[in-house]
């Protein structure tokens, strides 16, 4: 009885000791408990964490902090038999507050012996470290979100570039009949046309998805610019002709607005005008009407009309038109095929230059009319960076390196390129290709990225140290991020497969003139 008496009373004055020391501590829950687990001090920092006062919460047991599951498990009283036997743990984990709210603790429990080794309690420090918990959880979310991102990045850039590659010696193929019309039997020159088409529209449904990718991501770009609207919508309208012939469709033109210079990116502007003059062609029967108009608004903005007389859109479907993969219904999807993107992509290009669009009709059979409304620039402003590029000169021969792994590409670029009376010299690798620039004299280098024993960017960086050479980057890869990088590396331009043929050779025509647009986005035949 005298031994427990003189425990007690040494464990109250180091109690007492206790809470001198640690009573005005806030950041941390600091007490005391007896052998059998019941609190004997609190300090204001385990007030702060858990809720209660000191009157509270003395002589009651610290299981009261544990989980009802911890308690069914035992681990109050684990913990202090650990305790007792190791001298003191560390514990993390949930704890309960007084309002029944849980906490995520980092917790150290110490054993307090007296001189004779007996236990006379525990001492518990108890930390909140549930913001830190979280700060942590999401720096992980976000580190695995960003590997995620590059990974889809990645995987996005390897799909386009095997999905377009193979597409490269298609449209040469066909390019090189479509010139030689005469050297093929009439039935078929309308198949070369088909088979150019198509190839053409394949590119444009990869283009599609990447563009999508990287305006959700935020990651699209505007290339501003002084662009003449008039000037894109009739680019749009020539690259649209083909398909228009095909379904013979009367096509009007009244492009009467006076003000119609804008900022903009001139290639994804007439990337939305293109779209919206397709979606009239695919959405109306052969022989059927388009009308494309422009007029000056109020406030100084140019307006855009098209207006076909198609199959038209339900009115309750207007809402959803420009939502991705969003089409009139399933049916339309088998009818008509697309992926429903162009849409989608041509309202965020709008959003982009700050201007709406949208879409009218009166339902089923009556036809559809979209509208896109843009700033103009200030009257005035009547010269526009466009009409300042270098105008098209006779070109004359070139020696040229053609550096591409892919055998049918590089075999029908090469037969194309000679046909334009260039000289081509090819390698498939990057060994190959350098052996090449040491012992010719090369004018022009034809390169592709992706190659089996490295990168274009290596063999560009020996090409430019070596000698001055013109370089065009031939890829699959065509995000922004890209096209930075191959000028960056010493690429001229950068063309994105599949290659146009007349593309090329009027960078080359440039080339010759020695007028060099550094860092071109030029693709796929429509500048993109």
């Amino acid at each position: 009885m005298g031994d427990n008496g003189s425990s007690t009373s040494a464990l109250h004055r180091t109690a007492e000791q206790f809470h001198i020391l640690v009573d005005s501590v806030e950041e941390y829950a600091i007490y005391m408990v007896d052998p059998d687990g019941n609190v004997v001090t609190w300090n204001t920092g385990a007030q702060k964490i858990k809720g209660y006062t000191a009157e509270e919460i003395i002589g009651k047991n610290f299981a009261c902090f544990y989980t009802a599951e911890d308690v069914a498990a035992g681990k109050p009283q684990r913990n202090l038999r650990e305790a007792a036997r190791r001298g003191h743990i560390r514990d993390q984990g949930l704890r309960v507050r007084k309002d029944g709210t849980t906490f995520e603790a980092e917790v150290i429990l110490t054993a307090l012996r007296d001189a004779k080794g007996n236990i006379r309690g525990y001492s518990k420090v108890t930390r909140d470290i549930t913001d830190q918990i979280r700060s942590r959880e999401s720096e992980a979310e976000k580190i695995a979100a960003e590997r995620a991102s590059k990974a889809k990045d990645d995987f996005l850039a390897a799909l386009s570039h095997e999905l377009r590659t193979p597409l490269t010696p298609a449209l040469a193929a066909a390019t090189y009949l479509e010139d030689n019309a005469e050297k093929i039997p009439q039935e078929f020159v309308e198949d070369v046309q088909l088979i150019k088409r198509n190839v053409k529209l394949e590119a444009r449904l990869i283009d599609d998805l990447l563009d999508l990718t990287r305006i959700t991501r935020g990651k699209l770009r505007l290339d501003l610019e002084t662009c003449d609207a008039h000037t894109i919508i009739r680019n749009a309208i020539d690259t649209a002709s083909s398909a228009t012939a095909a379904k013979k469709l009367k096509l009007s033109t009244k492009l009467n607005a006076k003000q119609r210079h804008i900022r903009a990116d001139c290639i994804r502007l007439q990337q939305v005008f293109w779209n919206l003059i397709n979606h009239a062609v695919k959405f109306t029967p052969p022989g059927g009407q388009i009308a494309i108009r422009t007029f000056d608004g109020d406030r100084g903005r140019f307006h855009f009309e098209i207006t076909d007389n198609g199959i038209g859109i339900e009115r309750e479907r207007l809402a959803s038109l420009f939502k991705p993969f969003e089409q009139a219904d399933a049916s339309v999807t088998r009818q008509f095929g697309g992926l429903g993107l162009g849409l989608a992509i041509s309202k965020h290009l709008v959003d982009l230059h700050h201007g709406t669009i949208e879409a009218q009709s009166c339902g089923r059979s009556f036809g559809a009319t979209f509208k896109v409304i843009l700033d103009v620039l200030p009257e005035g402003v009547g010269k526009t960076d466009q009409d300042s590029r270098a105008v098209k000169r006779p070109q004359k021969p070139l020696r040229i390196l053609l550096v591409e792994d892919h055998r049918d590409t590089r075999h029908m670029l090469s037969r194309l390129l000679t046909h334009f009376g260039h000289q081509v010299l090819t390698a498939d690798n990057i060994r190959n290709a350098l052996n090449i620039i040491a012992s010719e004299n090369v004018e022009v280098l034809l390169c592709d990225i992706g190659l089996p024993d490295g990168t274009g960017y290596e063999v560009i960086a020996e090409a430019k140290r070596k000698r001055r050479i013109k370089a065009v980057a031939i890829t699959g890869f065509g995000t922004e991020e890209d096209i930075r990088r191959s000028k960056g590396a010493g690429f001229d331009f950068h063309l994105v497969k599949p290659v146009d043929v007349h593309e090329l050779q009027t960078i080359l025509d440039q080339v010759d003139a020695g007028s060099s647009r550094s860092g071109s986005k030029l693709a796929n035949g429509n500048g993109r």
